[in-house]
């Protein structure tokens, strides 16, 4: 270990509790999102004194695992069953730019991103509904659409993992974790 740091509470005192995905920035600083839904700015990496400061503070708690896609970071939260994209181009000033809510009690905790096809898959937390979906992302505005032509048998977006027959001949239902797209 060569130092130890501490990120920037808001003032509720949360928003740097738990520390989870650090994530490198297209300027070479990096984010990392907390438990507690605050996005903390990590600058001077390279240095013997890097910095932080909470830059956003998102709605709720257990936000699950962020995603970078060019000058956007696109977050998990509970909250709002859903995700929110921020604009971290000026990253001391993260903006939204879009957010999506997922139909239920949907817990979106972690997010894969595919460039071939800008889409985002989204999987759940082990609470609420057990389904993924797949979320189409514009590049140039943020904005988040769910991908309507990815339905499970029951017609609905997404795929179902709740009470299902598996190919290894097991029945009942599973809860999904993390996902990436393979080629």
């Amino acid at each position: 270990m060569l130092k130890t740091g501490f990120f920037q509470p808001s003032p509720q005192l949360s928003g740097h509790t738990d520390p989870e995905e650090p994530r490198r920035a297209p300027d070479g600083s990096v984010f990392v999102q907390t438990y507690s839904c605050g996005l903390q700015h990590v600058t001077g990496i390279a240095t013997n004194n890097p910095k932080s400061t909470l830059v956003h503070q998102f709605p709720g708690g257990a936000c699950g695992v962020p995603t970078i896609i060019g000058h956007y970071l696109v977050e998990g939260i509970p909250s709002i069953h859903g995700l929110i994209a921020l604009d971290i181009a000026n990253s001391d000033k993260p903006v939204e730019v879009s957010r999506i809510s997922f139909p239920g009690i949907y817990m979106a905790h972690w997010t894969g991103w595919d460039p071939a096809t800008s889409r985002l898959v989204v999987t759940p937390g082990p609470e609420g509904i057990h389904r993924v979906y797949l979320v189409r992302f514009d590049q140039a505005t943020g904005k988040l659409m769910l991908d309507e032509t990815f339905r499970d048998q029951d017609g609905q977006p997404g795929f179902n993992f709740d009470n299902r027959k598996w190919p290894q001949g097991w029945s009942g239902s599973a809860t999904p974790h993390g996902a990436v797209f393979s080629r």
